[in-house]
């Protein structure tokens, strides 16, 4: 074998192996991607969580064009939302623009759905309005309530999300 090429084979053996030590003696493979070799990011540089809801009950509401079959589908449906984008039921909202207020529940509620908090459970008096230009059924607008889940209205039947974390 030639002498350079055993060359080239051991500088490149030394050199993979010093990129897999970070300086603190930990051992981190090096990632390949497009670029080529580079050093993966350290555990530390940021943290990320996503908060998803799920479907987690429903009530029918009167005059409702939805039945509890309808409805049931909708069970453990995920939500997926971020600061400008909504994914639900496997469709997807960009560019979401999203518009809250504090409004009394009670006057809410009797305005727009012709119904009553105690009709859904709900016993604050005030909710946040949440506002969209997303055409999703149930995400033009919605409701948050202080446990942080969400309320959302298809076809006459109201949907609660849990909150979700995920690490």
């Amino acid at each position: 074998m030639p002498l350079s090429f055993l060359f080239f084979v051991t500088a490149l053996v030394v050199g993979l192996g010093t990129a897999m030590f970070a300086t603190d003696g930990e051992a981190k493979p090096p990632v390949l991607n497009a670029g080529g070799l580079s050093s993966p990011p350290n555990a530390g540089d940021g943290v990320s969580m996503r908060v998803l809801w799920t479907v987690s009950e429903y009530r029918v509401g009167g005059g409702a064009v939805w039945g509890k079959e309808e409805a049931r589908t909708l069970l453990f449906k995920p939500l997926d939302m971020d600061a400008t984008t909504i994914t639900f039921n496997g469709k997807m909202c960009c560019d979401v623009i999203f518009k809250k207020e504090m409004v009394k529940v009670k006057e809410h509620l009797d305005r727009v759905f012709q119904t009553t908090p105690q009709a859904l459970g709900i016993e604050e008096e005030f909710v946040e309005r949440v506002k969209t230009n997303c055409d999703l059924p149930g995400f033009s607008e919605y409701m948050r309530l202080k446990d942080r889940r969400i309320v959302i209205h298809i076809n006459g039947v109201f949907f609660y999300l849990e909150p979700v974390v995920n690490y």
